[in-house]
């Protein structure tokens, strides 16, 4: 595998190799049907693959199930798992508001009103009172544990709910950050923005989120993306990579927080389907096993050469099929087939990718090149036509990259 960088090589530390985490068997289902000698199995696996880090969920539904109420025993689960990875050798990155996941807005039945419609998040005293409860109890439990490498305040949290203005999405990520810092002092704030921060005017403005947060994330998946060039297109996560750093303005590396693909059945070809996304009908490829691997070893050998901070896969497992009647698999297909591995537990050739570059890195050989600097105009004149400019810079990183 090529992923010797073509730029200036960058000091700092080495490509962080990590995995977005739910359980083969029980998934979203996970913490109210918990079975931790499950999880220890798969975190095992997970380290054995050569992954530093695992991201994992603590869903709404389950850890807030009423106002300013926190579950205890969701919390002792959390905490649970995180000692579980830290046997294993990995670290833990906690997402700690979890409504929007894998093609359903999961609400506790407790922020709707008879109509189905949600509380606002961003400007109900109750509902933010509430969340940053959660985000500190959870925070206070794990903290002092050395196996927290972050905390990620909550997952893509637009596609949820749109807050009304950019400063109720700085308001709302203001508050929550400062509740985790309070409950687990030094430990990096994280918040898991995705694609429509920077292709649209979401009101969660990379640069606001940069102020607040200690480190930059970004999730991107060409599935998702009217402006990549193909459902394979692997110029897209590194491009978004360095656009959020450049927007950022905080001068550090992003890291790829959530990046990957579905696929086929072992064997089969490539297929593209209809299937649900948040409501609406959308094809969806579903990708063969060997392009699958292809485009995981295309954008990692391009994240290290442009500098990335890290890449983390979505998503460990496949789901086993006794889940497929229940959400959010019912309807969203795609979401059934993400992992690394299949449902039985055996690799996938993409596991094999992660692998070749864990070897690659402890050899002393993966080294991180340069942040290309792509953005041209302030953050505000970017805001004033996200979609535009986007569109326009990565069709400049493409002419470079492609002469």
């Amino acid at each position: 595998m090529s992923v010797q960088p073509t730029g200036d090589a960058q000091a700092g530390p080495p490509f962080e190799l990590g995995i977005n985490y739910w359980p083969r068997r029980r998934a979203m289902y996970m913490w109210r049907e918990f079975d931790l000698a499950e999880v220890r199995d798969e975190l095992a696996h997970i380290a054995d693959i050569g992954f530093d880090t695992v991201r994992l969920f603590a869903l709404t539904q389950d850890f807030l199930p009423h106002p300013k109420t926190v579950a205890p025993d969701m919390v002792a689960r959390l905490v649970e798992v995180a000692r579980v990875a830290k046997e294993t050798g990995l670290r833990v990155v906690p997402t700690l508001i979890v409504l929007n996941m894998s093609g359903r807005i999961w609400w506790p039945a407790w922020m709707l009103d008879p109509q189905g419609r949600p509380a606002n998040l961003f400007s109900d005293p109750s509902m933010l009172r509430s969340q940053a409860l959660l985000a500190g109890t959870c925070a206070r439990a794990l903290a002092g544990d050395a196996s927290v490498r972050a905390i990620d305040i909550a997952n893509e949290i637009d596609d949820a709910q749109r807050p009304a203005s950019r400063d109720a999405g700085w308001l709302w990520a203001s508050v929550l950050a400062d509740a985790i810092r309070q409950a687990a002092p030094g430990v990096p704030v994280q918040i898991g923005a995705h694609l429509p921060s920077l292709t649209t005017d979401n009101h969660m403005r990379v640069d606001d989120l940069a102020a607040i947060a200690d480190e930059d994330v970004m999730h991107a998946y060409p599935l998702y993306c009217q402006s990549a060039r193909s459902f394979l297109d692997p110029a897209l996560v590194p491009f978004s990579c360095a656009l959020t750093a450049g927007l950022s303005g905080a001068g550090r590396p992003t890291l790829m927080q959530e990046f990957g693909l579905c696929t086929a059945p072992a064997g089969a070809a490539g297929d593209t389907i209809t299937d649900d996304f948040l409501g609406q009908p959308r094809s969806q490829y579903l990708a063969s096993e060997e392009e699958a691997a292809a485009y995981y070893r295309a954008v990692l050998g391009k994240l290290v050469d442009t500098g990335t901070a890290g890449a983390y896969a979505w998503c460990y497992g496949d789901y086993d099929a006794r889940l497929f009647a229940r959400p959010p698999f019912a309807t969203a297909v795609r979401e059934r087939t993400f992992g690394l591995v299949r449902a039985d537990g055996t690799e996938k050739p993409a596991a094999g990718v992660f692998r070749e570059l864990r070897k690659l890195r402890d050899s002393g050989k993966l080294i991180r090149g340069s942040v290309p600097r792509v953005i041209d105009v302030s953050a505000d004149a970017y805001y004033r036509a996200p979609g535009r400019h986007f569109d326009r810079l990565y069709a400049n990183w493409i002419s470079e990259a492609e002469p």
